[in-house]
């Protein structure tokens, strides 16, 4: 469940984000949400991945139909793509990417933050 929510979150910040910052604060807003919300790296990673690869897809699909490919045209025939659904996968990967390693960060800032629990079994001297 709370997987769920972390990526409905990251999702929201994602989109919301890059209208007040730069195109790479999805990675900061990513990284706030998995310090916050405790889960593993390997969750937080996919989690990020999943939530940034849906809204930049969304993103670059809406972008792109509303301009009527004009633009993604003309730049796939640079690139010698054969079409411009290319560059919306392209663009898709590279914000999957940036948030998922964002949220791996601040997993990994919780995880170098928090305390370490002691197991029951070792043994502490206060002297």
């Amino acid at each position: 469940m709370k997987f769920i929510i972390k990526i409905f979150l990251m999702g929201i910040l994602s989109y919301l984000l890059p209208f007040y910052f730069s195109w790479w604060s999805i990675a900061l807003g990513a990284g706030l949400i998995s310090l916050l919300i405790r889960g593993s790296n390997f969750n937080s990673f996919n989690g990020g991945v999943i939530a940034g690869g849906l809204v930049w897809f969304y993103l670059s699909f809406t972008i792109d139909n509303a301009t009527n490919s004009i633009l993604s045209e003309k730049i796939a025939l640079l690139m010698n793509l054969t079409d411009s659904i290319w560059l919306i996968y392209a663009s898709t990967l590279i914000g999957a990417l940036v948030t998922g390693l964002g949220s791996l960060t601040g997993s990994l800032l919780r995880s170098i933050l928090s305390p370490k629990k002691m197991s029951r079994n070792e043994y502490v001297s206060y002297s």
